[in-house]
């Protein structure tokens, strides 16, 4: 399933590239401004572990998922994204990236916002969840990381990849907000 050593691209795929990076940079900043408008600014230092990973391996997953789906939308697993891609043709990985980024990000600061109970667990593990998504997304592309995509698909292979994802998550989130109980 692997596909490739390296991940920038040329011509009009480093193009897209360049457009989806510039499109998850501009997502950042209006998210962090409205953590910050909304008085979050101590949840979003808890979260930034996870968010750095997401952020991390979100950004190389979809430079690499750019690249690999160019021309053909259909190569891309997650169903949501495939459907953004073949709707909104070339500016699909851009305009993928604005709508996961904000649909999370405004998912947890909803529920911050909302002072739900266990809300900074929750928040975890959606983060660890996303990060954890996208490093076996970005290893499925990646030759370098190919075996952390083969032995997440055997690990448990009856359970669907999107349980996992989310089992994974939890279990960090488990022990940072474990860790962050202690300090506070």
């Amino acid at each position: 399933m692997c596909h490739y050593f390296d991940i920038v691209g040329s011509g009009e795929v480093l193009i897209l590239q360049l457009l989806v990076l510039s499109s998850i940079i501009v997502s950042i900043i209006i998210w962090i401004k409205l953590y910050l408008q909304n008085g979050l600014e101590k949840e979003l230092w808890t979260y930034a572990p996870p968010i750095v990973f997401w952020i991390v391996f979100g950004t190389l997953d979809i430079l690499v998922t750019a690249k690999g789906t160019f021309l053909d939308p259909y190569r891309e697993g997650n169903p949501l994204a495939r459907f953004i891609f073949v709707e909104s043709g070339y500016l699909g990985p851009v305009i993928a990236s604005i709508l996961w980024i904000s649909l999370w990000a405004g998912i947890v600061l909803l529920i911050n916002k909302a002072k739900i109970n266990g809300a900074a667990f929750f928040s975890l593990a959606i983060f660890w969840s996303l990060a954890v998504g996208h490093l076996f997304g970005f290893s499925s592309w990646f030759i370098p990381m190919c075996t952390i995509s083969e032995n997440y698909r055997l690990f448990f292979s009856e359970v669907p990849r999107v349980i996992k994802i989310i089992l994974v998550g939890m279990v960090i989130a488990i022990f940072q907000y474990s860790g962050v109980k202690k300090i506070n």
